[in-house]
């Protein structure tokens, strides 16, 4: 044992002794097989508060609580690393003052080359900030401890001031898989994977660690077999007693396994997420069927009224008002699921709050009790941005009607609006945004209803008064958009939700108004009979003549015949195994110059980019304008 660990004289003990008398952050020393300190390194020093001369031939139980000892603590660690190899453990020690502290412990077993027991490896830290902190994150765990030659759980080694490996230990060469003497020499930058050399982070680790004394980092090494592991790193600067840079201490920790259990974790808990959307859904289904059942027998009722009295003008007038009524309800709350859903294709174009909003308090204030003040506060610069107009007007009206039912017996419904450049919050948005803000003077909410106000389907109104569907509508239209979307409320002090909309920084592409009604001839391609009609009504009223095929076979034939129109308006789900989708592309393949507009109410398949612009339906003379307005570049004008 003597002189495995003796005071180091610089400038002839070779680098792995130096570093262990370098560290100062850890008490690593030596303990002979019954207990007696051999060793004493300047980090015990500064920790237990003995010199060397004063502890050496001392028993290690002097650092003991009296309860410890009087328990057998001391003799206990020492039977465990004699008979286990290892004892790790965390409790109070004392320094020479008399103090306490909290001490995170390593106990290695050493052996001599026969195998035999020839004393401990004994290394402590000083824990007690970290425990008072209720234990740091486990990426600071590396700090808590320094393996030395005994311990095999982490990578020790030191590098050269140039970053050549000069020694290794156990641990390296377990975690690792080079043996010493295939890597003593070797540059460490062998240990990083392809695309972190060609970056240039091995180079970054060691200038960081020069300039600042350490750099510390989590991220994929290689092995010697070529296989990757999740490692955590901490890289520090060694220096002699002139200052002079001689080398860096490494240690490398393999966290691969807590990695892909934390990877678990979030698998977890997104399937769990899904599978309560699903009972959800499951629970509502009933309050979904019967909204729809009310709209299809208003819809109904009007469609057999209208052809009873379809002499009477007025009064069929009046039935179809109410069967676009209940139609466009209908797709109103359609788009509320598809929103929530977060699958509803957006019709993005550049809107300029200060008249949106101006139209939409307009709109809201007649929607709402007289007993409600309506209270506007909108600056005068704000910015435009990107959205859906009428998804974002959908938004606005669910928080103002979320509001209206806050206040029964009346109060003050303000809406504002401001520009804000955000650093990093809220929910590391960053950038310019636009900040809608919809307040009220209700009843406020407690926490755990503020928790949940985004669920989809979450209620506090009496089955039959609200889907749950109006703020997760606008969660969902938030999202979209890569907003955000914060609550703040207190029960009787009311409620207030801001919406983080991005700034736009493009150019607005305005529709265009007049124009000629001979546009060309469109081919539709829809398998249902009745909406293919009104498809081609609807282009007959724009301008358009229209040729109809019920299948996308159909209407590749047409088109290889010759048939070949100004455009191709076609619906996405198609029978016969050619989607709108596949269509397109063949479309696309073989008439490259030829525009393309597909429509869907719902399809997963569009909620991906595939370089067609797309219609949501259901959709009106105006919706339908502007599809094509943008598409042709051209002037279409709608009666």
């Amino acid at each position: 044992m003597e002189g495995v660990l003796e005071e180091i004289d610089t400038t002839k003990a070779d680098p792995f002794k130096l570093l262990v008398q370098s560290i100062v952050d850890y008490a690593i020393y030596m303990l002979d097989p019954n207990g007696f300190v051999t060793s004493w390194n300047s980090g015990a020093e500064r920790i237990k508060g003995f010199q060397t001369e004063e502890i050496v031939g001392q028993h290690f139980s002097k650092f003991y609580t009296e309860e410890d000892r009087e328990a057998g603590m001391p003799q206990k660690v020492l039977d465990t690393a004699r008979n286990e190899g290892k004892f790790e453990g965390e409790g109070w020690r004392v320094r020479k003052d008399g103090s306490r502290f909290w001490a995170s412990v390593v106990v290695d077993r050493i052996n001599g080359e026969d195998g035999e027991l020839v004393g401990f490896a004994k290394i402590t830290r000083d824990m007690t900030d970290k425990r008072e902190a209720q234990q740091a994150l486990l990426d600071a765990e590396r700090r808590f401890r320094i393996l030395v030659q005994g311990v095999t759980d982490y990578a020790i080694f030191m590098l050269d001031p140039e970053g050549k490996v000069a020694n290794w230990n156990a641990g390296a060469e377990r975690i690792k898989g080079y043996h010493p003497d295939e890597i003593v020499g070797e540059h460490f930058s062998r240990f990083y994977t392809p695309e972190d050399f060609k970056a240039g982070v091995p180079k970054k680790a060691l200038e960081t660690a020069r300039k600042t004394g350490r750099f510390e980092s989590e991220g994929w090494r290689v092995r010697k077999d070529g296989t990757r592991f999740w490692a955590s790193v901490v890289l520090d600067a060694i220096r002699g007693e002139d200052g002079k840079l001689i080398g860096f201490a490494k240690i490398t920790r393999d966290m691969t396994e807590k990695r892909e259990a934390q990877l678990r974790l979030e698998e977890s808990r997104e399937q769990l997420f899904r599978s309560q959307k699903m009972e959800a859904l499951g629970q509502l289904t009933g309050g979904l069927a019967h909204d729809f059942n009310n709209l299809l027998t208003a819809i109904l009722g009007a469609c057999e009224l209208g052809l009873r009295n379809i002499n009477d003008p007025e009064k069929v007038k009046r039935m179809l008002e109410g069967v676009r009524g209940s139609a466009q309800r209908g797709a109103g709350l359609t788009k509320q699921l598809l929103a929530f859903a977060r699958a509803q294709p957006l019709e993005i174009k550049q809107v300029d709050l200060k008249q949106f909003l101006s139209d939409v308090t307009t709109l809201v204030r007649p929607s709402l009790r007289s007993d409600i003040e309506v209270v506007t506060e909108i600056s005068d610069q704000l910015w435009p941005i990107d959205a859906d107009a009428g998804a974002l007007e959908l938004a606005l009206l669910n928080l103002a009607f979320n509001a209206r039912d806050a206040m029964p017996h009346g109060g003050s419904l303000k809406i504002s609006a401001h520009n804000e450049v955000l650093e990093g919050q809220p929910e590391g948005l960053r950038g310019e945004h636009v900040v809608l803000t919809v307040s009220d003077t209700g009843s406020g909410m407690p926490p755990e209803v503020m928790d949940r106000v985004f669920e989809p389907f979450f209620t506090t109104k009496s089955f039959g008064e609200g889907t749950g569907l109006g703020l997760s509508q606008v969660f969902g239209f938030a999202r979209q958009l890569h907003g955000a979307i914060v609550v703040e409320s207190e029960v009787g002090e009311g409620s207030s939700f801001r919406l983080y909309l991005p700034a736009s920084h493009g150019s607005d592409t305005k529709k265009p108004t007049g124009g000629e009604r001979s546009l060309g001839r469109v081919l539709v391609v829809e398998d249902d009979n009745f909406v293919a009609e009104l498809a081609a009504d609807m282009l007959s009223e724009l301008g358009f003549e229209s040729t109809v095929a019920h299948s996308a076979k159909e209407a590749l034939e047409r088109l290889a015949g010759g048939d070949k129109p100004r455009l191709v308006f076609s619906d996405v789900v198609m029978p016969g195994g050619i989607t709108g989708i596949e269509l397109a592309r063949k479309v696309r393949q073989r008439f490259p110059e030829l525009p393309i507009l597909l429509t869907t109410g719902y399809s997963e398949q569009v909620s991906a980019s595939h370089g067609f612009p797309v219609l949501q339906k259901p959709y009106q003379l105006d919706a339908l304008a502007d599809a094509l307005s943008s598409l042709l570049k051209q002037e279409i004008a709608a009666d």
